[in-house]
Formats: structure tokens, sequence, C-alpha cells
């Protein structure tokens, strides 16, 4: 069965280089369930996300049908998933070119 894929934001990157702005028409096998097409698409099974099928909020043991319309965002605001964020990432986005912290005039 064919489905109508479109993945948001940073998980654009996982459609395949043909598809156009993160829409993909994906072939599964019947009675593959959204958690198939993750796996399909190679989304790392532990981010979060909001999946979305013909427009309703869904999670990964939906069965899907040929036809469907599946949304796939990263999570719009606020927590993660533990690994999401390494103390690494978190202080680069804090500083991220590297300015001095003017009250103790160290880098941060």
């Amino acid at each position: 069965m064919q489905i109508q894929l479109h993945l948001h934001a940073t998980f654009a990157t996982f459609v395949a280089t043909t598809a156009r702005d993160g829409v993909d028409a994906v072939e599964l096998s019947d009675g593959a369930t959204v958690a198939d097409l993750v796996r399909h698409v190679g989304l790392p099974p532990e981010l979060s996300r909001i999946v979305l099928v013909n427009g309703h909020d869904v999670e990964d043991d939906a069965a899907l049908r040929a036809g469907d319309a599946v949304d796939i965002f990263p999570p719009l605001a606020g927590g993660s998933a533990a690994g999401w964020y390494t103390p690494e990432a978190l202080e680069a986005s804090r500083n991220p070119v590297g300015l001095p912290d003017f009250k103790s005039g160290v880098r941060l």
C-alpha cells in the first residue's frame, strides 16, 4: 500500500532525496502501523514526535491504510526525551559564538 508522508521541520532530512519539501510517497506492506513507518524511514524510535494520520493525532500502534496522509512533527515546545540533548549541545546553544560572560570575564 502507498501512503503520503510529510516529515516536518528537522525531520524532513529523513525523507528520500527525490522528495520535495519533506513530502514523499512511501510504499508499505498491508497492515503496517505508524511504528513500522517510523522504522521504514529511519527516524530513531526514541525521538519524541507528534504523528497525525489524516489530521488526527495517533499513537505508534495505529494501523495505516492505503492513501493515508501521515504528518510527523518534532516536539514543538518544552521538554525532551532523555538523550535528545547532550550537555555539550545545551552549552553550545546557550552561547553559540563563544562570547565572554561579561560578569565574570570567563568564556561560557
